[in-house]
């Protein structure tokens, strides 16, 4: 059974909002696999993986991750504007989420964190370090560029490195 469009976006809602039970009776009752497709994203082109990071809502990556079935797919997605759910995290500061991903290739492989987001259109093409630093994280700047030094000499598209953004 395929899952009203007004249910889908409060799917997002309650990745966003961290709320981790009301996400459950959901899943159980319409299927995870129907909410989680590529095209079944929010109108920003979130996931319920990246808006669960943009909120900093690890209990609800924790669910994604274990019980759904397809945690790695969730982790590698890639949103409208070229964003993992790494970059996603990195950029809005949610520390705990960035060693999350970190913590096991499965969710984020070493290519993946060097990876650029991916939209020509609007975006410098930079790398979770970039936005880190250009948002003033210096708590995940340090993670970043200590478990990946060679991410420091990168330039994205406007040819600044981290260091050239940082606040």
């Amino acid at each position: 059974m395929s899952v009203p469009r007004s249910r889908r976006k409060k799917a997002w809602e309650m990745a966003e909002e961290g709320d981790v039970k009301a996400l459950r009776k959901l899943v159980a009752r319409e299927g995870v696999r129907t909410l989680l497709k590529r095209e079944e994203m929010d109108e920003d082109g979130c996931s319920v993986f990246d808006c669960a990071a943009l909120g900093g809502h690890l209990s609800v990556l924790e669910y994604l991750w274990a019980e759904s079935g397809v945690g790695p797919q969730l982790a590698h997605m890639v949103d409208d504007i070229g964003f993992t759910p790494l970059l996603t995290a990195a950029n809005n500061g949610q520390l705990q989420v960035v060693e999350w991903l970190l913590a096991d290739e499965r969710r984020c492989p070493p290519e993946m964190v060097r990876a650029v987001s991916n939209d020509l259109a609007h975006g410098p093409q930079s790398t979770a370090l970039h936005y880190a630093a250009m948002e003033g994280h210096e708590a995940i700047v340090r993670l970043l560029a200590t478990r990946f030094p060679d991410l420091i000499p990168m330039v994205n598209k406007m040819g600044k490195t981290a260091a050239q953004l940082a606040r």
